[in-house]
Order: C-alpha cells, then structure tokens, then sequence
C-alpha cells in the first residue's frame, strides 16, 4: 500500500478559469441568500434542515445508514433511544457530530475571527468520539501507532503526527494560506488534514468540521451552519478518489481536489437558496390567500366568516411542507385548524373543495398541499394581461 510523504507546497491555480468561475458563483449564491429577507422561524427551520443533512452525510460517509428522519428524531428527542440497541453506536454518532457542529458555532459566533488551533481541533475529535469505543482511538489525543486511510498510508509514528500537525497549522495561517479565498483554503485544509490522519478514528468527520469551521468564518455559510458532507456522501467514489489522485497523479497539483469541493460548494449553496425562496414563496402565498378570500368577502361573493374559516384552513396547510394525507383528514385522524371544532365533517370537505377550485390547494395522489407553485406566476414577467386569478 502506498506511502505518500504529506507536504504542504502543493499546486493551487486559483486564478485558474473553471476555479475562478465557481468561486464567483458561490459568492453570488451566498450574497443572495444573505440579502433575502426571512423571519426568525424560517431561520431556525433552515438551520435544523442544514444540521440535518449535515449530521447525516457525514456520519453516513462513515458507514452508517441512519437517515435523515432518524437523524431529525434523534435531535429531536437527544435522551431518548430512537434507534434499537443494535444501532446505538450510529445514535451516538449523531449526537457527536451535533456536538461538534454545535461547538463550531459556539466558538464563531461569539468571534467570528477566533483561530483553528491544535486544543480545538483536539476538541472537536473529542466530541466526535467520545462514548464510542472505536479500536485504537483515544478521544481528543493523537495517535501513535500506524493506521490505513482507505488505499494510503498516512505518517507513522506518533511523532511524525505532531510534527505534520504543527506544520499543517503553520501553513493554515501563512500569508499564502490566508491570501487564498475562503473556500479553496477550506477545502486545502481538509485535504491536508485528512492525508495526516492523526487520530486513532473520526478522522474524516473531525476534517469536514474544519472544513465547515473556515467555511463558517469565511461567511460562505449563509443562513446558517452546513457542510459538504452531503455532496460528499452522494458522491462518495469520486471523493476518495480525488484524494489519492492528488497524492499520487497530479504531480503536485491540488487543483481537481479543489475543483471538486467547489462544485459541491456551490450546489450546497444553491440548495440552501432554494430552500430560502420556498420558505418566501410560502410566506407570500398566505398574502395571497388572505388578499382573495377577503376580496371574495368584499364583493360578497363569500361571508366575511367563512373567508375567516378558510384562510385558517390555507395558513394551517401552508406550515405542512409535506402536506396532509386527505382520507386521514376526513376520518379526522388529522386535527384541522381550531376553527373547525364543533363544524359538520361535510364542512371541512366543501371548504377544501373550494380552495381546489380556487387554485389554493393541490391534489398529489392523497396528499392535499397547498399550492405554493401558484406564486411562480408572480415571479416572471408577463408581457400583456398578468394572469387572472381562478375563481
């Protein structure tokens, strides 16, 4: 198995035009996302879904086949055994890999300046590890025994471990390293951090949260705290390749590693934006709901309570981003809004009749959703008559 002596001089072309333009790219997704106006519900959903995804692409690149329902419950409920005892180690996983995170954001929030240093990297391993009785892993302490990453083998001895460590710090904060963009630092980083492999275990997890640390300080994670370790996941083969090529085939160049990582940059950027504009969509789409009931009232096509009634109904809907099975609805195994209590059952069925009608709401096999795509039509420009609204 091959060696590869971990230096830290390799190549980084970043005025090279691919890498130039998805660095432009994700600064522009990330001042647009940072622009968009949201209010603090919105903001903490966004966090959660971006913890989620984070927690579970990197503890599933690790082997572990938690999901992301599991991963949410897990949080949700962190004294509680979601998982059988079979799979207490990967519930244990996911509440590590949240304490991590939670301590990244713990530290920047307080300075966003603060520096990466050898107690906090340590630390970071520690709550990535501790309870777990990984094999020759000592949590928060470097190892001193040979270790395989995959296809390489990694420095040796303990001392040749702290000895690339000091050296990996000394370049993190050269005037070279701190010239370079936030996201191509972040992402040599993690390369160089990964190829020492310092610990006995989490080694991975413990280079993706440095990773995500200087992507965090680099204002790279707007609208909250992610990674790329979803990319990664979904990506898996190409991430453990582009490592060894880098070691071994692109004589001294990092530039497809670095490449990589900034195309899962920028999609990770992309999602968060669309999960942003959707929590606006939704916001706007009650406006719109209360500004045509209430015009139905106006006119007297609708009395003024049942205009009441129904935008309970849409508001209450508008929240269930998943939407509401409409035969447990009906059966009432679904509670609908308050202002259905003490109602006629046939009540609640000719208000989602009138609501299908009037475009508000959406059949999707039995899933009834509020039909949020109704406010595309406000977002391209018409040229003519805008479109009327379904009466």
């Amino acid at each position: 198995m091959p060696t590869w002596n971990v230096r830290f001089d390799l190549a980084i072309d970043d005025r090279q035009y691919e890498m130039v333009v998805l660095v432009e790219r994700a600064d522009a997704f990330a001042r647009v996302i940072r622009a968009i106006p949201i209010t603090p519900a919105v903001q903490q959903y966004i966090d959660c879904l971006n913890i989620h995804r984070a927690v579970r692409g990197t503890t599933a690149l690790e082997g572990s086949t938690v999901t992301e329902e599991e991963v949410a419950d897990i949080l949700e409920h962190p004294g509680k055994e979601i998982l059988p005892l079979a799979r207490a180690r990967e519930q244990q996983e996911v509440l590590n890999a949240k304490a991590a995170m939670d301590y990244v954001i713990q530290i920047l929030d307080h300075d966003v300046e603060e520096r990466l240093t050898e107690e906090k990297v340590k630390h970071i391993h520690l709550l990535t590890t501790q309870n777990i009785a990984y094999a020759h892993n000592q949590p928060g302490e470097y190892r001193h025994h040979p270790v395989v990453a995959g296809t390489y083998v990694p420095p040796r001895t303990g001392e040749e471990v702290r000895n690339k460590m000091g050296e990996f710090f000394q370049w993190l904060y050269s005037p070279q390293a701190k010239a370079l963009h936030p996201a191509i630092r972040a992402l040599a980083a993690h390369f160089y951090f990964i190829s020492i492999h310092p610990f006995g275990d989490g080694n991975g997890r413990t280079a993706r949260t440095i990773e995500s640390y200087l992507l965090y300080q680099g204002g790279l994670n707007a609208r909250g705290f992610y990674s790329l370790a979803n990319y990664y996941y979904r990506n898996r083969e190409d991430y453990m390749n582009l490592l060894d090529e880098v070691r071994f085939r692109t004589n001294g160049s990092l530039g497809p590693f670095l490449r990589f990582g900034l195309q899962g940059l920028v999609a990770e950027l992309q999602s968060v934006h669309e999960e942003v504009l959707a929590e606006v969509r939704r916001i706007a789409y009650r406006d719109f709901a209360r500004e045509h009931l209430l015009e139905h009232s106006e006119t007297e096509k609708l009395h003024r309570q049942t205009a009441q009634r129904l935008l309970s109904l849409a508001t209450w809907l508008s929240v269930e981003r998943k939407g509401v099975s409409i035969s447990k609805l009906k059966r009432g195994d679904i509670a609908p809004p308050v202002a259905y209590r003490g109602k006629h059952p046939r009540t609640l069925a000719r208000d989602i009749d009138f609501l299908m009608k009037s475009g508000l709401f959406k059949m999707e096999g039995d899933n009834l959703l509020a039909n949020i795509d109704r406010m595309s039509c406000f977002t391209v420009r018409h040229y003519g008559n805008p479109p009327k609204a379904t009466e």
